[in-house]
């Protein structure tokens, strides 16, 4: 898979983050920036405007979120990366029976039972390495879920770590994409880790039990069974590569399952019978547990810095860094017509260098209100860009930007992420406010991931300082 890729799951997140943070429309007034007039048109002039840079650890992120017709990815492993330190992820879930039935077990032996959870099709990290493996492990949740509950990246739940139900399973990464075939129908194998009979049945056979009488069999056996995690059996131990699973699917085979087989003793020749527990969207919850360790690592320096502006700046997907822009100097536009305004970050070659460890695929801004602007908005809270209306539109994510472009400078070829902001500039100079403050993420489909270093404001090469150009039209 293309790590570049941007699916129709990412777009459809950022307008549901941007639907929930803030309700509301603003006229459109501007020319699109993608169809600016160059510089030297009649009557067109451009400005670059400096910008202060931090970058700051965002652990804000739902990992919880059901959103009918998306995928539901969870990232399970342990990743080193020599800048940003090491990040450890493990997931938390529910099952349900396919089959609200409690004597399918009677006069039957089990025989074995396997965890399997389908391979989101995403590795972040060493995709090449054909002998690459992690160690994974199962354990049964001491503690229960909320299914309308919102739990983040940090939160976590207690597992019953002495009677775990796998022993540490190695599996190799590589071959996680590797399909399989049933009645003609293709399936990408995913991770399979066989599970221990005796705890697994102590703890599902209450829960099975209490179906012969139940009105609300879902409802009562997830009562019973609180649900599982899945991580690293040793935390300790990173790979160079991090996979992402998937839970939610239509059938056994392509969604996060228990599978319990069994058979009639007595009968010839031996039947076998499996018996399914899975995830369901619209009864199981779920989260998505990401830990970073970055105490030693280059990335603590930024996250820690008081400087005034900071020269390199880094971001990854949250949970994890992100960028804070201040932007100051917009009274200095004339009032006309904004025809172009782009914010642009620069990536930095010397910190970008490992093919393995690759930047975002899209970054998204959230403008900071400074207490009178925008009216009505609290100081430090966070609201969407006049650039981003009308929320239930793709549209504006278009003229957003937000992707990585080559440009060449100076005879230099440079990476710079692009941001297009013209309505944002425009309500700010309408509002006579001098300063736009933003905070820059990535997506938030793959939890933690990427590696971005740029620029920041006062990097000793201004071809890598970020800035934004303004292109505009004076009013006569």
């Amino acid at each position: 898979m293309d790590h570049r890729f941007i699916s129709l799951r990412v777009i459809i997140v950022f307008i549901f983050i941007a639907a929930i943070a803030q309700t509301g429309c603003r006229e459109n007034t501007l020319i699109n920036s993608k169809v600016a007039p160059a510089n030297n048109a009649v009557g067109v002039w451009d400005t670059a405007l400096s910008c202060i840079t931090h970058t700051y650890y965002d652990d804000t992120v739902i990992t919880s979120t059901n959103i009918g017709g998306l995928s539901v990815f969870q990232g399970v492993g342990a990743i080193s990366d020599p800048f940003f330190g090491t990040m450890t992820g493990a997931t938390y879930f529910q099952v349900i029976p396919a089959t609200f039935n409690s004597s399918q077990y009677d006069s039957t032996t089990i025989d074995s039972a396997f965890l399997f959870m389908p391979y989101s099709g995403f590795t972040y990290g060493d995709t090449t390495n054909q002998s690459l493996t992690q160690t994974y492990q199962v354990f049964y949740l001491n503690d229960s879920l909320g299914y309308n509950s919102n739990y983040y990246s940090f939160d976590s739940k207690a597992i019953d770590a002495v009677t775990p139900l796998s022993d540490p399973t190695t599996v190799n990464l590589y071959h996680l994409k590797d399909t399989f075939s049933v009645n003609g129908v293709y399936y990408t194998k995913g991770m399979r880790i066989p599970l221990k009979l005796t705890a697994l049945m102590n703890r599902i056979n209450p829960a099975q039990a209490i179906l012969t009488t139940s009105t609300a069999p879902a409802t009562d056996f997830i009562n019973l069974f609180n649900g599982i995690c899945v991580r690293v059996a040793n935390p300790l131990q990173s790979a160079t590569a991090f996979p992402y699973f998937k839970l939610d699917g239509t059938t056994m085979y392509d969604e996060a399952t228990i599978l319990v087989y069994h058979h009639h003793p007595s009968y010839s020749p031996v039947d076998t019978m499996k018996e399914q527990y899975f995830f369901s969207t619209g009864t199981c919850a779920h989260f998505n547990n990401i830990t970073k360790s970055y105490t030693h690592s280059p990335v603590s320096n930024l996250l820690h810095s008081t400087q005034a502006n900071d020269s390199v700046i880094a971001l990854q997907n949250q949970p994890g860094a992100s960028i804070d822009i201040i932007i100051p100097g917009i009274k200095k536009i004339p009032a006309g017509v904004i025809n172009k305004a782009e914010l642009q970050l620069t990536l930095l070659p010397a910190y970008n260098s490992n093919s393995f460890l690759f930047y975002p695929e899209k970054l998204y801004p959230l403008g900071i209100a400074n207490g009178t602007y925008p009216a009505g908005i609290g100081a430090g809270l966070a609201y969407n860009i006049a650039d981003r209306y009308p929320l239930t539109s793709l549209s504006p994510l278009g003229v957003l930007d937000g992707y990585i472009h080559t440009f060449t400078r100076r005879g230099i070829t440079v990476q710079t992420f692009t941001i297009d902001l013209p309505r944002e500039v425009m309500a700010s100079i309408a509002a006579k406010n001098d300063t736009i403050h933003l905070h820059i993420n990535g997506t938030q489909d793959f939890y933690g991931a990427f590696h971005m270093v740029a620029g920041g404001g006062s990097y000793s090469d201004t071809l890598y300082r970020p800035k934004l150009i303004v292109v505009y039209s004076k009013l006569k």
